[in-house]
């Protein structure tokens, strides 16, 4: 069983390596033909065929519940649990509207990749700063809402383990109370799946979970901030009961 899942795991790891680099030249190719958003939908694409393509050749099922609740036009900013890479993929690829993760601006040195990655438009920030980092934020991230775009972060700061729990970081509660912009806890226990730094691939079904939106008016960062960790950590009792015992 595990030789199996070790050579299907091969077969992913191939397809995505040829797919990651044609797609990436071919949208290097195009940036001065395309405009930023026909460049986001084929990224978006890609994300899609990436993941159906996973759970083809891996056998890694998915789940969406209450992606409903995403509003089609409001600006929202999505908080979310973060265990792999897989949920950049999903998210980028399944929620119906145009998406900015926050990402270090140092990204855009890598060859290839990172004039790509800067094509999209998405929020990078600039860590160098430090604090005015934040000013940053601040004062451009209205803009990305009067666009349409959905902020998404990762309030935990790096990826975790299954049942693995640390303090959520208040960077994006902070955003929602300075632009007034509603928050949605997302749950998702993709992580059992497709572990952090694992070659293999597990077969199962990834749930991802949509909280309700939770208003930012009249709250402090810290409040908003704990209410968001302990609706995603209460659901995560129900999605991996087994780490939480």
């Amino acid at each position: 069983m595990k030789a199996i899942t070790t050579i299907r795991s091969a077969i992913f790891w191939a397809l995505l390596v040829i797919s990651v680099i044609f797609s990436a030249l071919f949208i290097f190719c195009a940036i001065p033909f395309t405009s930023q958003e026909w460049r986001y939908r084929f990224c978006s694409g890609w994300c899609r065929f990436t993941v159906k393509s996973l759970r083809l050749i891996c056998g890694v099922q998915y789940e969406f519940e209450n992606l409903q609740s995403v509003p089609k036009d409001k600006p929202v900013i999505l908080l979310s649990k973060h265990q792999s890479a897989w949920e950049t993929l999903a998210l980028t690829g399944f929620v119906p509207r145009r998406l900015s993760f926050v990402y270090k601006r140092e990204l855009h040195r890598l060859p290839l990749f990172g004039q790509v990655l800067a094509s999209l438009g998405m929020f990078s920030v600039d860590r160098a700063r430090g604090r005015a980092a934040f000013a940053q934020m601040k004062e451009e991230v209205p803009e990305y809402f009067s666009k349409g775009w959905i902020l998404v972060l990762f309030p935990e700061g790096t990826r975790t383990a299954p049942g693995q729990v640390i303090k959520y970081k208040s960077g994006g509660a902070r955003v929602a109370i300075d632009t007034g912009v509603p928050v949605i806890p997302v749950a998702l226990n993709s992580g059992e799946y497709w572990p952090r730094n694992s070659f293999c691939k597990y077969p199962g079904t990834i749930k991802v979970v949509f909280g309700p939106m939770i208003s930012s008016e009249n709250r402090t960062s810290q409040e908003l901030n704990e209410e968001v960790q302990a609706w995603i950590e209460n659901k995560m009792k129900e999605l991996s009961p087994k780490y939480y015992r």
